[in-house]
């Protein structure tokens, strides 16, 4: 059976990733896993702070994992502090993920380098495929309101 970590990262991941890959666990019938990692010195300093991020990203995947369950799909949901990418390798071989679908940061959020240099540090730690899904914005013709999409971008060794 697949298995597909989706990696959240506190305050700088979208959705669009938990939802591409809830998708795709239906389609082919694979275990999913949600791992939100929270950076370990908000955990340090600031404990309400803490809290409301957990409450938060949970809050926002409940309908996703709830809809997954329904769908007769196992997922579990997980929560970590540390490093990002270190968290993530630890994870992908502590479960022997199949593939990890990360959201990428917006151009306007201004992250897109690092986040290329911190998918390569993954890429080479861990030996399973990486999706990374984009948010697209398409415009409505007729309302002039934008509707957005996911984008996916494959990324094998």
């Amino acid at each position: 059976m697949e298995k597909i970590l989706v990696g959240l990262y506190a305050g700088k991941t979208s959705l669009w990733a938990a939802v591409h890959a809830l998708n795709l666990s239906k389609r082919i019938n694979a275990r999913l896993y949600f791992l939100l990692v929270i950076d370990s010195a908000v955990k340090e300093t600031d404990e309400s702070l803490m809290r409301q991020i957990e409450a938060s990203m949970k809050s926002s995947l409940e309908s996703l994992i709830e809809e997954g369950i329904s769908d007769g799909i196992p997922v579990d949901y997980y929560i970590t502090y540390g490093q990002y990418d270190s968290e993530l390798v630890k994870f992908v071989k502590e479960k022997k993920i199949t593939m990890l679908v990360v959201g990428s940061p917006t151009p306007q959020e201004g992250r897109f380098d690092d986040f290329e240099d911190l998918l390569e540090k993954i890429r080479h730690r861990i030996d399973c495929r990486i999706e990374v899904v984009h948010k697209k914005t398409v415009k409505k013709q007729k309302k002039g309101a934008d509707d957005v999409s996911p984008v996916l971008t494959d990324r094998r060794e």
